[in-house]
């Protein structure tokens, strides 16, 4: 029977389950650890006390998103993340979690610990740089994108897929906060008071509005791929050597340039927190171009390998070579606006994200986020014109924070 498992309970859970006798070979001095920083779920490490490289990441699904006691998930979610596990380790060896045991019954997964690395978002407000990054995230979009779509598989099978895999509620909630409510007044939206100035000529902009529901009926409609569906630097866990994409519960069919555009999203939210995390004004440029160069690096890595399967891959149902050169270029405009949307989301409205709410001055974070909503309003505006990946990084590195909010500093 489901009951939510605490610091404690979590190893009692572990020593029976089959894990105890596989990961742990039968140890008994077992240590949890909460690990929950997330708005979500319940995480822990257990680990042997005599041996603590044995050790696994326990990760349960409430019936309620952890931070928002309020907000209602389903938990079945957790079978999805299962499935999903097992579908980029296919697909990308190495760069999800290995996955060792799912339980129905408690709604929770138990993987590989990845205590070797750091939530990238950390390591970005650190100026940490991350050389495979966008060699392995180019990689895994390119190729989880590809080989969940019809280009690689049959078309029954893909609509069998499509079906089965619906995460009807999840998806719910991606088009309420992310594409609805940051432009209307609504109770879940909020933002820093010195940010008004910005987020009302956000809201007053009827353009920003139907570019916003341009791409929720795409997000709702679109089914190009299996996507990960919450792809973000929170996402990911890092060093410099490996890179793991966690967390795939909101996954579901839908366009591929969600998953581009949040994760490019979050680079450029990274790139407005500079502001504050970096202190020296000369490691603030540097690193911002280096931001701004894996924006870009991680784009050209995932053209190159799309490319590739499309060319080598892909089935013979879809022999024009300018379909393809029209997809790809589509793709690219559709990831500039899923990309503004989601950082306007995690700016004003609900779920905000730790490159801001760590910056402690009001004034100085409203700057720094008014930099990313900059930022966004021209991925918006200017997405349907974008020709390379190179504008939408000139964009960012153009942007800056609205007059009125500056003056406020």
């Amino acid at each position: 029977m489901f009951h939510a498992l605490d610091e404690k309970t979590v190893t009692e859970y572990i020593l029976k389950s089959p894990i105890g006798n596989t990961i742990f070979e039968g140890l008994n001095d077992l240590i949890g650890v909460d690990l929950a920083e997330g708005n979500v779920n319940l995480v822990f490490r257990v680990y042997s006390k005599s041996n603590p490289e044995k050790s696994v990441i326990v990760k349960q699904a409430l019936d309620h998103a952890r931070r928002y006691p309020d907000f209602k998930m389903p938990q079945k979610r957790a079978a999805l993340e299962a499935e999903m596990l097992k579908i980029e380790n296919k697909y990308c060896p190495g760069l999800a979690p290995e996955h060792y045991y799912h339980d129905e019954e408690m709604y929770l997964n138990i993987m590989e610990d990845l205590n070797k690395h750091v939530i990238m978002r950390v390591g970005l407000m650190q100026q940490v740089k991350y050389p495979k990054f966008a060699e392995h995230l180019g990689t895994f979009l390119a190729r989880t994108l590809f080989y969940t779509s019809d280009f690689y598989l049959p078309s029954a099978e893909k609509k069998e897929m499509a079906a089965r895999i619906l995460n009807t509620v999840m998806c719910k909630v991606t088009e309420d906060l992310i594409f609805t409510e940051p432009y209307i007044d609504h109770s879940n939206n909020h933002w820093t008071k010195e940010l008004t100035p910005h987020v009302k000529a956000i809201k007053a902009n009827k353009k920003m509005q139907a570019e916003a529901l341009k791409l929720k009926e795409s997000f709702m409609t679109h089914q190009q791929a299996l996507i990960h569906g919450d792809l973000h630097t929170g996402s990911i866990m890092i060093n410099q050597q490996e890179t793991k994409v966690l967390d795939p519960e909101f996954a579901f069919f839908g366009p591929m340039g969600f998953d581009i555009g949040m994760l490019l999203a979050n680079l450029v939210i990274s790139h407005g927190s500079q502001e504050y995390h970096a202190k020296d004004e000369n490691t603030r440029q540097e690193y911002r171009e280096w931001l701004l160069q894996t924006i870009e690096d991680t784009w050209n890595q995932f053209e190159s390998e799309f490319r590739y399967l499309m060319e080598y891959k892909i089935n013979d149902q879809w022999p024009s070579e300018l379909f393809k050169e029209e997809y790809v270029a589509q793709l690219l405009r559709d990831t500039a606006g899923f990309g503004a949307a989601e950082i306007i989301r995690r700016t004003i409205g609900m779920a905000h994200v730790p490159d801001w709410w760590e910056i402690p001055s009001d004034k100085e974070r409203a700057v720094a986020e008014s930099i990313g909503l900059s930022a966004a309003e021209a991925w918006m505006l200017h997405q349907h014109e974008v020709t390379s990946i190179k504008e939408l990084v000139d964009m960012v590195r153009e942007a800056r924070p609205h007059p009125d909010v500056l003056k406020a500093r």
